[in-house]
Parts: structure tokens; sequence; C-alpha cells
């Protein structure tokens, strides 16, 4: 999104105190969503050292001695459910010790809320004037609004001097695409923490099951379409029983966008769908992928295949927590759209021989596998405007970034002696960055030609910003693979890294730019119900609830509903 499409959606006005009424969803992580790189192994508690790989020095504890004391408040999203070891806590544990100690910084924690309260509460400090000096914000809009307002910290002359240089790298990595939306007028607001690539979702397969019936992988909608027939009619595995079904899909949302699991998006790639998105035609017309009347061509064909039982014939009942995911780690499905990190290891403890593979299909009528790309940035750490030393505040969440990411080793010994390390979400527990960790865009690829080429060869070529994180899993990886480790952690670090990753690299791989990713003014307001009425649509025409021809009736309701001024609002943002 360009600056001056963020500029033309200040413009809409929408006031403070919208914030109070406005702000209190959140959404919650797609099932199966990428877990933090950051996820410590017990090989790398004990190891969790490790050179800063982006600069190739390890910071120096004690190097900003001789400066003043400085306090700065800050707020996060808590995590209540991780339970840290004696005498850890939020507000006071070993880490904002020794970035006290080391660094002449005293982070005061002001506040944590878990959810969809810290939206609230941030919602109230902003209705206050009573802003920490560093905190966290994953709603756009709220950002946009703090940046109308004046409530937000200029960054643009001091950041390049004062962030660190692995979060430098990784704003490479982005090639600036993370820190456009955060910059208003030219001028950076924020400090965002891009979305990384390589999530999309791709086809998971039960391997065996293709052995079984001497099937290959598919390539094609008519390939899919045969394995998933023989899945449901040709027992693939083997007891004798009609126990077995196709595609294992998510009731509650069929549909839904980037890094989904059990959803079906990739069958509307492929046709060159793209529901749930704000897209761009050939003739620079702005329009919702959802309302594209090639839709129907798609609709008619998932209508089809749950006719024929390719669909698992109970889904749409499946709404109870795990109950979808259950249908494949039980054994009954062997087929599933989600990213190369969405494999499950109850899928392993209850099928102990269980193989798969990672597909990208189906492709479309040019050999090619469509996706949309994230959102270019979904969360960030926000500077008050009161904050007295906006600079080192840049710093110092720079230095917290390398912490965290273990590349101080004198500090990691430290933090693992206190116990510290045992979780991601311990982790976040006491840094001060809470949930917000950075990341190069393309390390979901990187790492997984590391494993390849550890795997196959027996050695790996280290790349920047390597953590001892990414070397056990390296290792994990390739035990799995030589049969030295079966255990659930190898399994998943193997499929993950090693079977999902490497199709990133592929040529058929064929990202899109969305038009426009976020909410506008009207949103809040409207949002919901459109939403609604697409996941109804979706679920009654998939089932035979309803013909095909409903999707007229829905697009019509949608744009009757508010459809219609959320398009006009997003033509505004671009300009167009």
């Amino acid at each position: 999104m360009k600056n001056i499409a963020v500029n033309r959606l200040i413009a809409l006005g929408t006031t403070l105190t919208i914030l109070l009424c406005g702000c209190g969803g959140t959404e919650k992580p797609a099932v199966g969503s990428a877990p933090d790189r950051e996820t410590q192994t017990a090989a790398s508690q004990s190891a969790a050292a490790g050179e800063n790989a982006a600069t190739g020095e390890t910071p120096v504890a004690g190097e900003n001695a001789n400066e003043d004391m400085i306090t700065f408040t800050f707020s996060k999203s808590s995590y209540p459910s991780v339970t840290l070891p004696e005498g850890q806590t939020p507000d006071d544990n070993v880490v904002l010790d020794y970035i006290r100690d080391n660094y002449q910084v005293d982070m005061k924690l002001a506040w944590q809320a878990e959810g969809s309260e810290y939206n609230n509460k941030l919602s109230l400090n902003i209705a206050s004037g009573n802003l920490p000096d560093i905190f966290y914000c994953n709603d756009y809009r709220t950002f946009l609004q703090l940046a109308q307002n004046g409530l937000l910290a200029d960054l643009t002359d001091i950041y390049e001097e004062n962030i660190s240089d692995t979060i430098k790298g990784i704003d490479a990595s982005y090639g600036g695409r993370n820190l456009e939306p955060v910059t208003i007028d030219g001028r950076l607001m924020a400090i965002p923490a891009g979305n990384l690539d390589g999530q999309q979702d791709v086809l998971w397969l039960r391997k065996d099951w293709l052995d079984n019936l001497g099937l290959e992988v598919p390539k094609t909608m008519e390939d899919l379409e045969k394995v998933l027939t023989a899945f449901v009619e040709e027992d693939p595995d083997g007891n004798g029983v009609d126990d077995t079904t196709g595609l294992t899909v998510d009731a509650t949302k069929p549909v839904a966008r980037y890094n989904h699991a059990f959803g079906l998006e990739p069958i509307f790639y492929a046709f060159g769908v793209y529901p749930n998105y704000w897209m761009e035609d050939e003739n620079g017309e702005i329009y919702y992928g959802s309302t594209d009347e090639r839709m129907k061509e798609v609709l008619t064909l998932l209508q089809d295949w749950y006719k024929k039982g390719l669909i698992d014939r109970q889904f749409a009942t499946r709404i109870g927590s795990g109950e979808t995911e259950a249908v494949f780690t039980s054994g009954q499905s062997g087929a599933y759209f989600g990213a190369v990190h969405a494999n499950y290891t109850d899928a392993f403890t209850n099928n102990p021989d269980i193989e798969l593979v990672a597909v990208a299909a189906p492709l479309d009528g040019s050999g090619k596998y469509n996706y949309v790309l994230p959102e270019p940035t979904s969360s960030m750490l926000c500077i008050s405007s009161k904050c007295a030393d906006p600079a080192r505040a840049v710093k110092i969440i720079g230095i917290g970034n390398d912490l965290y990411r273990g590349f101080d080793e004198k500090a990691n010994e430290i933090f693992n002696a206190a116990g510290i390390a045992s979780s991601s979400n311990g982790r976040r527990a006491v840094f001060p960055q809470g949930s917000v960790t950075y990341d190069y865009f393309d390390i979901i690829e990187k790492l997984g030609k590391a494993v390849k080429e550890n795997i196959e060869t027996g050695s790996y070529t280290e790349y920047e910003g390597m953590t001892q994180y990414d070397k056990d899993q390296v290792v994990l990886a390739t035990q799995y693979a030589d049969g030295s480790d079966k255990t659930e952690l190898s399994f998943k670090s193997y499929y993950y890294r090693y079977v999902g990753s490497n199709l990133l690299s592929g040529s058929e791989m064929n990202p899109h730019e969305a038009a426009y990713y976020y909410t506008t003014d009207s949103s809040a307001s409207l949002q919901a119900e459109l939403d609604t009425l697409e996941q109804e649509m979706y679920l009654s025409i998939i089932i035979g609830e309803k013909s095909v021809d409903y999707f007229d009736d829905f697009v019509t309701q949608w744009k009757n509903i508010g459809g219609d001024t959320l398009l006009e609002e997003v033509k505004q943002v671009l300009g167009r």
C-alpha cells in the first residue's frame, strides 16, 4: 500500500471516540499458524549461544554503561497460561534486570492484557492520554488514528542510526514492504513486525495412502479429484472397512485468507478467483474477490465434490474445538490444505507409520500455483510522542530483539540458568516486546534449504540471521530422516522444514499482491455482518442447501448491507 493510500485513509477522519467501541476485536491466529521461530528445543536451551548472525559480532554487555539511566514504560500482550520459574514475573525478571544493568534502561511494565482485552485497554489508554512510552499495537486502524492525532513519535530521522543491524537486515529482506504501511506522509511512525512469506496453504496428502493405491501426487484439478475419489472409494488404509474420507474442511470458515488450515482457498485460486481480498482487475478496477462472477464455477465444482463425498460429508457439523483437525489426525481423512508448518503431531501419535507429502496443487491452466501474499504487517511496536528519548527507545527495541534471538552469549547463560526459555510463550512473557518478534521475510524458505542440504549431503551452509534454534531444526529434521529420532518433535520438524518448506522454491509458485489488505472507516460497523453473510453463503452452497444461483443473491445482499460502502472507501484509499 502506497503512502498516498495511507494518507487518504487517515483523511477519512475517524475520531478517537471510535476507538472506545471499535478496537475490541483482535483476529485469532489461523489454525496451524506458524509457530514462533524462536521456540526453544531442549538442545537450544543448553546451547542457546550464537553470534549475531547479521553483524558477525556478539553484543558487548555494558556497552552503554556510561549513559545516564533512563526509564521507559511499556505494555504488551499477556500469557496467563504460562507458568514462569520461581522468582520470575512479567514485570520483574532476569531479562529486565539484564537490560537495566547493561544498557542503562529501566523497563517498567505499565500494563498487560490478554487477547481482545489488550485492544480494549489500549483504547482506554488512548482516550485518557496515558499511553506507555513503548507499546504493542496489532490493529492497523488504531495505528492510523494514533498517527493522525499526533500521538506517535516520528522515527524517521532516528531509526537508521539507532535500530539494530539485525532489524535493518530484516527490513531489507522485505524490500521496504513492511515499512510502507507505517510510513505516513513520508514519515516513519512505528517499527513493524512484517508477515513472513512461505506460509501460503499447500495440499497435504497421506503419501502412504497414495502408495497403497498406486497413485501419483496430483497436479491438476482433475488429478486431485481422482485422488480424492480413490481415498473415498478404494480403502486406502487397507482395513477392509468403508471408513475413509477425502478432503478435510473447516466448517466455521471454509474460505479465509493466507495461512488458513483446512480451508478451500487453493481451489479458488486455481480458477484465478481470490475471495476475501480486495483485488485489482486487468483494467485497473478495484473489486472484492468474493463477488467475482467466476466464483460460481468454483462453487459448482465444490458442491459436486460434496455430493460425491470427496469433501468430508460431516464437515458442516464439526464446529467444536479440534473436531476438524481430528478428522485428519485420527486417520479418517487423507487430504487437507494448510501452510507448510500445518502438520499435526497427533497424526503421528495416532498413526506411527504415517507418511505425508506436501504438493503445490491444484495448478491453474498455465501450470502455476497461485496464492496471495500476506498483508505487509499486522503488528508493530509504537513509541509515544510523549516519550522522553525516542532514539534510545528505538535502540532498546533492537537490543531486546537481539537478546530474544540469542545473540548475546552472556545474556543467554543468565536467562537459561533462570529457566525462562522453556517455550516461546515463556520467553514472550518476560521479554519487553512480548509477542512482537522480527524475522526475515524469506526465513522459512532459507531454513528449508539448509535442512534439505544437510539431509541430502550431510552438511549445510549457514545464512544471514541463522539462530541456534534454526540449527537445532536442521539436526531434528535430519535425525527423523535417518531414523535416529522418531519423536513427535522431530516428526514435525522434518515435515515442516524438509517436506513442506522445499515446495517454496518451486518455479510453479505464483504470488499475487492484493490491491488493499486493511480495514477502512466503516469496517467496524459493517465487517462482522458481511463476513457472516459470506461464510454462510459458502457453507449453504457447498452442502447443497442452496443452489449455486444463490451466489447472485449473496452479491446483491453484500452490496446492500454495506459492501458497496467499503468498496468506495477502499477506492478512496487507493485514489481511484
